[in-house]
């Protein structure tokens, strides 16, 4: 006679914690440099597996310890896993999605959920691993919340996460207009955890309202579920790495030859427009000079924004304007119309070309002419 200890929906959990160890261990085999973000993410799956170990232990009965343990401990473990994933999802979103993420002695907050569920533990010295509610109206009020937590407050953290998300995408393509693989990860991760915990969630409700037999089915769907979210994890992780490393050593054949910090693109922007002159091209765009510096035009964009608090065109029409004014002032060129002057400065536009020039110098550029006609002769006149 064989006897089986563990039935099909046991190595869904089994899967799960497996999976879960080896993704913890995975994260510091991943070529990023972002620390905070990895240790997020490690702690992260290591409480994905705690949790889904013990639902394991606390549900079969081929896995027992000690009484102790399998009626207390088992399920303050349990719990504590459940209230402690969501923070550490939010955590690690906030530390890929903000420069310069650092942990916060205010922080300490996203822990409140636990201390308060504790507490509620000592107050009405209920055990978590009884599923049946105390008769008393406070203790049963505090009860509920208890039950309701584990569930809600995940599901909460998640969504905060995939508003976090949605926000790191819009400003990564504002700015870049290369493909993060790191978008579709996020994608991945918050998503897969927000649909699971909310079907979690409603699976509770079910059984909190409906009764425990319409729940269980839900629930080891929700094994499931779990599962195959950490599953893709790991095959996308195990996918995206290979690509990262086999490109390693080709980066600097790349279309981009180097690694440019936004020092060296602001000096290549800066060489473009003081040195080449692009500037006088009447024609020139933003595309056009991200194409000759040989970078993304989002990036020259937005650095352009950032380091020079000017958009391009303001940018550009700075030179010209400067360009104008030697011009102007050369008393060789004198003669020459204004019309061909702001030609040769580059503008392309007469309207733009007096509209920019008052704007910027405070008069026109025939008064600006006769200025520097007026000094350039009091400077002779000195000088003899």
């Amino acid at each position: 006679m064989k006897l089986f200890l563990f039935n099909i929906h046991d190595v869904a959990l089994f899967m799960t914690v497996t999976l879960c160890l080896f993704l913890a261990i995975f994260q510091f085999s991943y070529p990023d440099k972002n620390r905070i973000a990895k240790y997020f993410l490690f702690i992260f799956f290591i409480d994905i597996a705690i949790g889904a170990g013990a639902v394991l232990m606390l549900w079969q009965p081929a896995i027992k310890i000690h009484p102790l343990i399998d009626s207390h401990i088992i399920p303050y473990i349990l719990f504590s896993s459940l209230l402690l994933k969501g923070p550490l999802l939010y955590g690690y979103v906030c530390a890929v999605a903000t420069p310069g993420y650092k942990v916060e002695s205010f922080d300490v907050v996203h822990l409140a959920p636990i201390v308060i569920y504790f507490l509620i533990l000592a107050i009405t010295s209920h055990d978590p691993g009884n599923v049946h509610l105390p008769s008393d109206k406070l203790n049963q009020i505090l009860s509920i919340y208890e039950w309701h937590s584990v569930k809600i407050i995940p599901l909460i953290y998640a969504l905060m996460a995939a508003h976090k998300v949605h926000q790191h995408r819009q400003h990564f393509k504002r700015h870049s207009s290369i493909t993060s693989p790191g978008i579709l990860w996020l994608d991945i991760l918050v998503c897969g955890t927000l649909f699971n915990w909310a079907w979690s969630l409603g699976t509770h409700l079910l059984g909190f309202y409906l009764g425990a037999s319409i729940a269980d089915k839900f629930g080891i769907l929700d094994n499931y579920i779990t599962s195959g979210i950490i599953s893709a994890l790991l095959v996308y992780s195990l996918i995206n790495t290979n690509k990262q490393l086999s490109t390693i050593n080709v980066d600097s054949r790349n279309i981009f030859p180097e690694l440019n910090t936004e020092s060296q693109i602001i000096e290549k922007i800066i060489r473009s427009m003081e040195v080449e002159k692009l500037f006088l091209n009447p024609r020139l765009n933003i595309e056009r000079m991200a194409e000759h510096i040989n970078l993304p035009y989002r990036d020259v964009s937005a650095l352009i924004n950032k380091h020079f608090h000017v958009n391009f065109n303001e940018y550009v029409n700075l030179y010209r304007i400067n360009e104008a004014k030697r011009l102007l002032s050369d008393t060789q060129l004198f003669n020459v119309p204004i019309n061909e002057i702001y030609a040769q400065a580059g503008f392309n536009s007469k309207s733009a070309f007096h509209r920019f020039f008052s704007r910027l110098v405070g008069v026109s550029p025939t008064e600006f002419r006769k200025l520097s006609a007026t000094a350039i002769k009091k400077n002779y006149t000195a000088t003899v």
